[in-house]
């Protein structure tokens, strides 16, 4: 329980400041390249740990799960990192850590509904009474016209675009976990249960290598790696929040969601928004308004009753 409860607060502060690095390179590095090189390094990272903790050899990582694991482990990576975190960093890059980490509470809704529909979940009355709190929370905090004419003024998009794709970020993330909760199970898929690291190994190939296949069907021109690595400041912050996210971030979040309490975790994860706010304060000198703090306190109720319930 003390561990599961560690990890959970480990994971808050790893997204914290992993958004603020993300942050900072997606305002260097072009979101779709940052992402490529990102999920990279996240997959490179993962594997060499997974051998470590497992005892196994890497070519093993390929033949350790069965092949339903990795279709569910591939979905979710598919959809939560290379759709949504792409539509996840190109939000950062325009709307800010602060704002962004907002729309952040709109994962568990999504969530919710996924649950619902592919591991017939059910949907209480307080359950979606949190989801209506949380999406009206999200709304009062961004329907600001000072929050609007700040984000003209930074000049990196426009801010209806911005809260689009961070709606889809936090979609995509939302329905990521629910399809990676499937591959993590053994019953039925003809696999050992897979330990957080493997899990967010096998996530993070399949969503590299998707996102090759993304700029294919989007008929984007395919953007060479070295070019993430061109820039030194770009390549430290990414480096910095790889680290923090997608390898210590990504398997704490696994790892307290498998040993205590999935609401207690969830509880713990949906505070990013205050730390991120406090740390943009303290560190960058924002300025807090109070609509923005008091639409993501309404939010982060509304999660409690979702996920209480």
């Amino acid at each position: 329980m003390t561990l599961g409860v560690l990890a959970a607060i480990g994971t808050l502060f790893c997204w914290s400041f992993g958004t603020l690095a993300f942050l900072k390179a997606s305002r260097i590095i072009y979101p779709a390249l940052l992402n490529r090189a990102r999920l990279m390094l996240a997959a490179i990272g993962t594997a060499l740990l997974t051998c470590i903790s497992m005892q196994i050899f890497p070519w093993e990582l390929f033949t350790h799960a069965s092949a339903m694991q990795w279709v569910w482990m591939g979905l979710s990576g598919i959809v939560g990192l290379t759709l949504g975190d792409l539509f996840g960093f190109s939000a950062l890059r325009i709307l800010g850590a602060r704002r962004q980490s907002v729309f952040g509470t709109i994962a568990p809704v999504a969530s919710g509904i996924s649950a619902f529909f592919l591991l017939s979940e059910s949907l209480s009355i307080p359950t979606m009474l949190g989801m209506a709190i949380c999406i009206t929370g999200v709304m009062y905090a961004m329907n600001n016209a000072e929050e609007k004419a700040e984000v003209h003024r930074e000049g990196f998009g426009a801010f209806g675009l911005g809260i689009l794709l961070a709606i889809g970020g936090a979609i995509g993330q939302g329905l990521g976990l629910v399809l990676a909760k499937i591959g993590m199970q053994a019953g039925g898929l003809g696999g050992s249960a897979l330990t957080p690291l493997y899990a967010t190994f096998m996530r993070m190939l399949v969503g590299f290598a998707s996102t090759y296949v993304v700029d294919v069907l989007r008929r984007d021109h395919i953007r060479p790696l070295r070019l993430a690595f061109a820039d030194s400041a770009g390549v430290k912050a990414m480096m910095q929040g790889t680290v923090l996210g997608p390898i210590l971030g990504v398997s704490l979040s696994l790892f307290a969601a498998r040993e205590i309490n999935v609401a207690i975790a969830s509880t713990i994860f949906s505070l990013v928004p205050f730390v991120v706010m406090g740390i943009a304060a303290v560190v960058h000198k924002e300025r807090l308004r109070a609509r923005t703090f008091v639409g993501a306190a309404i939010a982060v109720a509304g999660i409690q009753l979702l996920v209480w319930n």
